[in-house]
């Protein structure tokens, strides 16, 4: 059985993409990680917004990490984003990559003719994937052959409504993470089952119809996992439940341009001093963050913060979807994730989005969830912690004297 091959196909980088916080390093590093937990990434194909720098090699770094990095861009067109790889100076002599509405079947047509492959990104995503165009416009997908069914930063119903169009179409799929953050590499992947080292051999694989890839998630590449089930594109229909999606004829009114787009919220330098106070307050005396002899014989060879210490910071609002429903907001939900230690020293630097905006209805009603994500990354671009809270929007009626 030939070798198999798991890369990430969709990742961006603070040395292209405005919205990246990740470095290339710091991807590797992150893959490093991943293979110490028995999981398996091999490599990534950077796919940098609207960019592609003919001149940039990561051949060395890569090396260095026993890894794969390959460069492909992320375009814009009239059915939403595309990854193009094996990108030659001709297919860029050929296209405005600035441009946000380049017509589709040129992009598919002219990456074919010139030896490369384009690919429907997150084609399950509102607006910036193919499927919506399809349903909406009735576009044709014209030289299509592949598309990103498997995004990571796609909900479950996106990625589904990706899998039926394939299905119904006859086009292969792939997985990718889209990952703008160390943390987020190869949370969506794909496993070919061949060797791949080079963007030759990755558009060889792409473009053989007989050639055997699937996309995947990271945890199923440990040994011995049991595999995730694909994901479901039925629209949810009830009137109760907790399954996303369309579930009234009114549309919700509120600002759809600012999901997914991260803004910067604050920064701040972490100092003993101030890992010394937090610890005060808290009555925390774990020897790890308050003893330094004691904590240079532990795992991190140093005093480190308690990880809650991100949350003590006092950071700018995150962006503001206006939603227009209801007359009474409740938290519904906070989830905390730390993937590195905060040293003294490191300076932290917070990015907040509104991650995803859906409807439920429940006993209580129609409600619409809001959720925000805050992630924190140090110096090196590395993620060192994340939060997510959700905000439930609902209609609370008056009750009669």
């Amino acid at each position: 059985m030939p070798e198999s091959t798991y890369l990430d196909l969709h990742v961006h980088s603070a040395d292209g993409s405005d919205d990246a916080g990740g470095s290339v390093e710091g991807y590797l590093k992150w893959i490093a990680a991943r293979r110490a937990h028995g999981q398996r990434i091999d490599g990534f194909v950077v796919t940098e917004h609207r960019r592609f720098d003919l001149e940039r090699d990561y051949s060395a770094l890569a090396a260095k990490y026993d890894a794969v990095v390959l460069r492909g861009v992320e375009v814009e067109t009239d059915i939403g984003h595309v990854l193009v790889f094996g990108v030659t100076p001709e297919f860029l002599s050929k296209f405005d990559l600035t441009s946000v509405s380049l017509p589709y079947a040129d992009v598919f047509r002219t990456a074919w003719e010139m030896g490369g492959i384009a690919v429907g990104a997150h084609a399950g995503r509102p607006r910036i994937g193919c499927v919506e165009h399809v349903d909406d416009r009735g576009v044709t997908l014209e030289g299509v052959r592949v598309i990103e069914a498997l995004n990571g930063g796609s909900n479950d119903y996106e990625n589904g409504r990706a899998f039926d169009l394939a299905e119904a179409r006859g086009l292969r799929v792939v997985g990718a993470s889209d990952s703008h953050f160390v943390s987020a590499l190869g949370r969506c992947l794909t496993r070919f089952d061949r060797e791949i080292k080079t963007m030759d051999d990755l558009v060889a694989a792409l473009r053989d119809p007989d050639a055997s890839y699937a996309p995947m998630y990271l945890d199923d590449t440990k040994d011995g996992a049991e595999a995730r089930p694909r994901p479901s594109g039925a629209a949810v229909t009830l009137t109760s439940g907790s399954g996303q999606g369309t579930l009234s004829d009114h549309e919700i009114e509120y600002d759809r341009s600012v999901i997914g787009k991260e803004i910067v919220v604050g920064k701040f330098e972490v100092t003993r001093e101030m890992i010394a106070d937090y610890c005060a307050a808290l009555d925390q005396t774990n020897p790890l963050y308050t003893d330094e002899a004691f904590a240079a014989q532990g795992p991190n060879k140093g005093i480190v913060a308690p990880p809650g210490i991100v949350q003590s910071m006092r950071m700018d609002p995150p962006p503001d979807a206006k939603v227009k429903f209801g007359n009474n907001t409740i938290m519904a939900g906070q989830l905390h994730q730390y993937y590195l230690p905060v040293r003294p020293g490191d300076t932290i630097e917070g990015f907040a989005q509104v991650k995803e905006v859906y409807e439920k209805t429940g006993r209580s009603g129609r409600m619409v969830f809001v959720v925000r994500r805050t992630r924190f990354a140090n110096q090196h671009g590395e993620d060192v912690a994340a939060m997510e809270q959700t905000m439930a929007h609902r209609e609370v009626q008056a009750k009669a004297e």
